[in-house]
């Protein structure tokens, strides 16, 4: 056959891409052995289109009595130029497309523009002419008619959309888990009747696509002919969708730029709706294979789990309880083992009907299919799937008040408040200054395990001066007193702020002054009665009881709170000064050393210059100085610094001992070692920007390795060390990293977190027993499309994504080994420090391991006067010059609520419960459904409880403690 290839005379009447032609006209002479026809040899060309051939000025004749696969490879061993070479590809790709038949084009049966904008979450942009692709904040929903492939394999299919206004950058694809009506759907339901949001309740769009819930991903960068896109899609989103576990594709943009409203036409236009464009294989699919060894496990009232070794084919599960289908967004896909493989894989039994009862035998049963629909035979399993595990409520009773309380004091738990004006904060009952957990007019009473602070304010009035005193015989506990400061809080006048207890406290007769006790129960107390008492000058004692009970709290968190800020202070025995107040509080503190504007070649890259305990001060252009390549760094002045907070000597004689440093940021990020742009191509694609200079990488794992080789030789092997991109950049700000790495949007924003997470996994894969975690500060989970997978990392998630996306982010805990910490921000001065408690317990139950409070540090002291809801710390100077940490009352908060923690899992292990009977047992005291308000976008979110009583809280820990003594 001889093929002649006429170039288009006028390319822009066809709209070529810039620099290049299309082929406009082609002609055939058969040879005997040829058995297709011009016609289709042009079609497929046709087909092919966004293959465009550059300009060709010859005649090409050739013989096709061979396969046009082996044409292709014969033209380029004959042919040098880029022509020939760019069209022996486009018959490359073509020679699959002749013997595949027709390629087939299926039709978009519904289509959407799912709205994800706060404000408009519940609008249906379905029947529209045009659909908007907008980053995170509009993703297009399509679904199609698959009849005419069904039980067919697919050899390749494209997407084809026609632009409307602008233009899209790259997407992700993926398929959709759930079921979905074009009319009614929204951001946050499917508009589908027997669907409960998205599939679960809670579930939004974003939780059932975009390599959520199983779904599948990929990654398409469209090309753009003659007004339409072309996507490239996988065959198996078109296998998932003909067999019935997808239910549409949908469209991600790649970017975050909202400046832009890119949009394509709908199925509602005729002449320029979508299609999918598919092309079959002749090819046939193994036959699928049932699952083996299936059995279930986790057996309790939320989720249940079948465990089975997955089988040698097959493409995915149908699973059917009662013979009812299990929503396909729990169902993974197979897992394809090796021969040898004896590992299993699970599926979560969650979102039953209401027909699966509690302690009733229900049969499940798992079908295998293969791409084409085919089935495997049967692997059932009847069992009970539910059993009504049964936890005890203790009943606590709070004593009532005596007739005739201690004149003119009042005594309240450390995490309560009233304001100046004797009027509560938050919600307090009345009659709560005389009756509550901990006292009832005459006499107070605390619980405490040993090892554990606990603490009480006293609410003194009166005439003159006088002086405060507090013992405990035979306990002798460390009992640290203070003075709480009235600050102006929203109108009001509050204490939050505290200061050591002077000498001298002058009383009124029209305010309360407010003295709070810190008593530390000996980690050695023998369980039993201690009494003691609180003295006024002024002759008024109010008694003290502490009972201390029959177990010990854990001295090392095993629930973290991390006080989160900014900048190290001028020096270093500020550093540990600030450290020890958080060690009181059994919080730790994690201060962040370098700056965002650290890419640029010639920037400072970290900003540790502390002025060391010797006079002098770090020497940070040394420690930041690296020749690319290098493989060791100048750690001396870091040892100095950091090396007994790090190792926890520094706190031998505190009331815990040495504690190692449950977080420290190390000065790993895009440009520490080597600036980022000095090396940084153009290329968004992280792992493309530095192939021209792989020493980038390079020398960020031999420095990584260098640094735990050192923490090997130091012993540092219980520190909780994290590697941490904190920058904020974009493409366009040379003096910032090219994308956005703390709270990342775009989809280049997450493949660079994996980028680097894979160079740090590189970097601290030669000393194991150090604990180097790879944080990544997340508010997007729900937008990884496929990034960040299989990852066991430290997550520290937003408190909105934590509400809005939970389930998502306990998946990942579950199925990863995720770490997870809830970040946000403490309750304003004027609202209940309850809140924190809350806070902390709701994160608790949900599976995260800690929370972080942003930006904790008020290094202005101006806390000390008007309220902050940052200042946790409080930078305050004496006479002399001399720096010290004040800090809130707020921190007595977050110690009770990490206290009460360490409770909690002492419970769990004793009894043996599973973590949904902890869920049912707090829930029965405590209600913990929450409301995150933000300020703007970039608001870390701070979370409120309105329907949490102090009572509650107080009934928990009292009930907790009395199943442990039992």
């Amino acid at each position: 056959m001889f093929v002649f290839l006429e170039e288009v005379s006028d390319p822009d009447s066809v709209k070529p891409l810039k620099g290049r032609c299309v082929v406009r006209k082609a002609s055939f002479r058969p040879a005997e052995s040829d058995t297709f026809s011009a016609t289709h040899f042009f079609h497929n060309i046709c087909y092919a289109g966004r293959f465009v051939l550059p300009t060709l000025k010859t005649e090409i004749a050739l013989t096709m009595s061979t396969s046009f696969r082996t044409f292709a490879y014969q033209s380029i061993s004959r042919f040098t130029t880029a022509p020939f070479l760019m069209f022996s590809a486009v018959l490359l790709m073509l020679s699959a497309r002749v013997h595949g038949g027709e390629p087939i084009r299926l039709a978009v049966t519904q289509d959407n523009s799912i709205v994800m904008v706060d404000g408009e979450w519940n609008e249906n942009a379905g029947e529209q002419s045009r659909m908007r692709i907008k980053g995170n904040q509009h993703i297009v929903a399509m679904a199609f008619d698959v009849s005419s492939v069904s039980g067919k394999l697919v050899k390749r299919a494209t997407l084809v959309c026609t632009q409307s206004e602008q233009t899209i950058s790259g997407v992700t694809l993926s398929t959709i888990a759930t079921p979905w009506s074009e009319t009614k759907s929204t951001g946050l339901t499917a508009g589908v009747a027997g669907i409960v949001d998205w599939g679960y309740s809670g579930a939004r769009f974003p939780a059932v696509s975009g390599g959520n819930s199983f779904t599948l991903t990929h990654r398409s960068e469209p090309e753009l002919f003659n007004g339409e896109y072309h996507f490239d899609v996988p065959p198996d989103f078109v296998h998932a969708m003909s067999i019935g576990i997808a239910h549409g594709i949908a469209i991600h943009e790649h970017d975050a730029d909202y400046k832009r409203n890119p949009t394509i036409y709908s199925r509602e236009q005729s002449s320029k709706k979508p299609y999918l464009l598919v092309e079959l294989d002749d090819e046939k699919d193994s036959s699928p294979e049932m699952v083996s060894d299936l059995s279930l496990s986790g057996v309790d009232q939320a989720s249940p789990m079948l465990t089975f070794t997955p089988p040698p084919h097959g493409f995915a599960y149908d699973v059917l309880v009662d013979g009812l289908p299990l929503g396909r967004h729990n169902i993974p896909p197979v897992v394809i083992q090796p021969v040898d493989s004896r590992e299993k894989q699970s599926i979560m039994l969650r979102d039953l009907p209401d027909s699966i009862k509690s302690d009733d035998s229900h049969q499940v049963d798992v079908v295998t299919l293969n791409r084409t629909g085919l089935r495997s035979r049967v692997a059932s399993v009847r069992a009970v799937l539910i059993k009504s595990q049964a936890v005890p409520k203790p009943q606590i009773s709070i004593p009532d008040t005596v007739a005739s309380p201690i004149r003119d004091v009042a005594v309240i738990p450390s995490t309560d408040k009233f304001d100046a004006e004797g009027k509560p904060v938050g919600d307090l009952p009345d009659g709560y200054r005389t009756r509550n957990a901990i006292y009832n007019g005459e006499r107070i009473h605390l619980v405490a395990a040993a090892g554990e602070v606990v603490g009480f304010q006293v609410l003194l009035k009166g005439n003159g001066a006088v002086s405060v005193n507090a013992t405990i015989s035979k306990l002798e506990p460390r009992i640290d007193l203070y003075e709480a400061l009235y600050v102006n809080a929203n109108g009001r006048s509050i204490p939050d702020p505290l200061v050591p207890m002077p000498k001298q406290l002058k009383l009124r007769t029209d305010r309360d002054t407010n003295v709070l006790a810190d008593v530390f129960v000996p980690f050695d107390a023998k369980a039993g009665q201690y009494r003691g008492s609180l003295g006024v000058s002024d002759g008024r004692v109010i008694p003290i009881e502490i009972e201390v009970l029959p177990f010990v709290i854990p001295k090392q968190a095993t629930f973290f709170c991390e006080m989160n800020s900014y900048g190290l202070p001028d020096h270093v025995a500020d550093y540990y000064e600030h450290q020890r107040v958080a060690y009181d509080h059994r919080v730790h503190a994690n201060i962040l050393h370098y700056s965002h504007n650290t890419a640029a070649p010639g920037t400072r890259k970290s900003n540790l210059d502390m002025r060391l305990e010797s006079g002098r001060r770090m020497d940070n252009k040394r420690y930041d100085n690296f020749a690319p390549g290098a493989t060791n760094a100048y750690w001396d002045d870091f040892v100095d610094a950091f090396g007994s907070f790090i190792d926890g000597s520094c706190f031998k004689d505190g009331h815990r001992g040495a504690i190692a440093a449950p977080g420290f940021y190390l000065t790993f990020h895009e440009s520490w070692p080597l600036n980022c742009r000095e090396y940084f191509n153009g290329n968004l694609d992280a792992y493309q920007a530095f192939n021209d200079k792989p020493l980038y990488a390079e020398t960020y794992v031999n420095i990584l390795s260098d640094f735990t080789r050192l923490a090997k030789t130091k012993g540092w092997n219980e520190t909780g060390f994290q590697v941490y991109f904190n920058n904020k950049g974009s493409l366009n700000e040379l003096t910032k990293a090219p994308w956005i790495l703390d709270e990342p949007s775009s989809f280049w924003d997450y493949r660079a977190l994996q980028y680097y997470g894979e160079l740090t996994d590189r970097g601290r894969a030669s000393s194991p027993d150090i604990h180097v975690s790879y944080r990544v500060d997340i508010s997007r989970p729900e937008y990884c499309r496929g990034q960040l997978n299989k990852r066991d990392d430290l997550w520290v998630v937003s408190s909105s994504a934590f509400k809005d996306y939970r389930r998502l982010v306990t998946d990942r805990i579950q199925r990863d080994g995720l770490s997870a910490w809830v970040y946000g921000t403490s309750n304003h001065v004027h609202e209940s420090n309850r809140n924190i408690q809350a806070w902390i317990l709701d994160a608790w139950h949900c599976g995260a391991t800690g929370i972080v409070p942003w930006q904790t540090v008020d290094k202005s002291g101006n806390a000390l006067k008007e309220a902050d809801q940052l200042g946790l710390f409080i930078y305050d100077e004496r006479p002399s010059g001399e720096i010290v940490i004040r800090h809130s009352i707020r921190l007595k908060a977050y110690r009770e609520a990490q206290q009460l923690v360490e409770y909690l899992n002492i419970l769990k292990t004793r009894r043996g419960w599973s973590e949904e009977q902890m869920r049912r047992f707090v829930s029965q005291y405590v209600q913990l459904t929450s409301e995150v308000k933000k300020v703007n976008e970039a608001d870390a979110g701070t979370s409120g409880y309105a329907s949490l009583s102090p009572a509650s809280l107080d009934s928990l820990k009292l009930a907790v403690a009395e199943l442990i003594s039992r």
